[in-house]
């Protein structure tokens, strides 16, 4: 499997995890719920609404939240990583 490239406001981040249109993303800053989140995921641009954000140990942010201009061809690519 390879790994997505993601950036989120073009700072690089790290895909956790994908599910029923909910992304989760490590970054470098947060976001509070609300916030409009955009990122990159393999080029494809990408628009959320942040859920929440929380600090993880080595200082990054998980950062989930609700996509909100998917269009089907980038789900079925979300859904294969």
């Amino acid at each position: 499997m390879t790994v997505p490239a993601v950036f989120v406001r073009n700072t690089p981040g790290s895909f956790v995890a994908y599910a029923k249109m909910i992304l989760t993303v490590r970054c470098s800053e947060p976001f509070a719920p609300g916030q409009p989140v955009p990122l990159r995921i393999d080029e494809i641009p990408l628009e959320g609404k942040s859920i929440g954000s929380r600090r993880q140990a080595d200082g990054q942010f998980e950062v989930r939240m609700r996509l909100i201009n998917l269009r089907r061809e980038h789900r079925l690519h979300l859904e294969a990583l």
